[in-house]
């Protein structure tokens, strides 16, 4: 089956090859290159094509929740197709849930106010079709399953459900972040959902998506500081502080891997439902600390006072150098 795949590939690759190398007027040089490069992936069998996850998500907990962030670049190879992606899907919203569970009869009779119930946020990296279609079938699930029991679903009920699609549709590329406000635990929970279907709960923080490699060890090094000053933990955190750290995570971020950009789109999430918050790179200009990173923000020039001077102004000089 794998020979007959690669001979069909190889025919149809010959076919279409020999019309878009052909002088076409409506098409320029770098346009056919790109049809060539997305043909080229949609032939290739499941097992040959690479996972790409280019995006930067993050999720970080505080006292009463958690915040979870993500830039907003879609890219297809090295071509930007939106800028203003939303990577963030709400599959569990407070504010209609519960009215959704009241419209049935079986809910409960007090204001939706005292009502108790989970928010969940899926944070998407990889590809974007996958990611979305994974994301409707929570919801509808979850939904449904609210109308006919008068169940709330809980963001551990989001997570399984996701894990279960993951194990049983190999082809999918997606790697998740299932966080959000937990009715049943009583506070935010966060879950890493790698692209085999394994979920891990997370005590503090997660970050998936091609930009985690830029911030990890920031994370790591940000927390251990916090801790050995003896300030409160990721988990005891204010809501304020939760905000600055996961914008300042996402925005280092965007300054080193080429996938991620944009701006950045927050939620956070508590008890009381979610509220969302964007920064651009105009705001992140004003809370860095570091001038050279702001020059470099502002498209200004770096100059280059402070290094070292060019090896052959020393020879120069007459003076050997080993």
């Amino acid at each position: 089956m794998i020979d007959e795949h690669n001979s069909r590939s190889r025919n149809m690759m010959t076919k279409v090859t020999k019309h878009l190398l052909s002088p076409i007027p409506a098409l320029s040089t770098a346009h056919r290159l790109l049809l060539l490069q997305l043909l080229l992936i949609a032939l290739l069998s499941p097992k040959d094509r690479i996972s790409v996850t280019g995006t930067t998500i993050v999720a970080v907990k505080y006292k009463d929740g958690v915040v979870v962030g993500a830039d907003t670049r879609t890219s297809a190879s090295g071509y930007v197709s939106n800028r203003m992606a939303a990577k963030l899907t709400v599959v569990l919203d407070r504010e209609t849930d519960v009215f959704t569970t009241r419209s049935t009869g079986e809910g409960p009779s007090s204001s939706p106010e005292d009502v108790d119930a989970s928010t969940c946020c899926v944070c998407r990296s990889g590809s974007a079709a996958d990611t979305q279609y994974l994301s409707d079938l929570v919801r509808t699930e979850l939904l449904a399953r609210q109308i006919s029991r008068g169940e709330m679903g809980t963001v551990t009920d989001a997570a399984r459900f996701l894990t279960n699609m993951l194990r049983n549709e190999a082809d999918l590329s997606a790697s998740l972040i299932c966080a959000g406000y937990d009715h049943g635990r009583g506070g935010g929970i966060i879950y890493s959902i790698s692209p085999g279907g394994s979920a891990v709960e997370e005590p503090l923080f997660a970050v998936q998506g091609s930009g985690s490699g830029y911030i990890l060890g920031h994370m790591d090094a940000n927390y251990h500081q916090r801790y050995a000053e003896g300030k409160p933990s990721a988990g005891d955190w204010a809501e304020e502080d939760a905000i600055n750290f996961v914008t300042k995570l996402v925005g280092l971020a965007m300054d080193r891997d080429g996938s991620s950009g944009g701006f950045i789109r927050m939620f956070v999430i508590n008890r009381f439902g979610r509220r969302e918050i964007t920064r651009t790179m105009d705001d992140l200009t004003t809370t860095t600390k570091s001038n050279t990173l702001q020059k470099q923000r502002r498209g200004e020039a770096t100059t280059l006072k402070g290094f070292a001077p060019p090896v052959h102004s020393a020879m120069t000089s007459g003076r050997q150098i080993d």
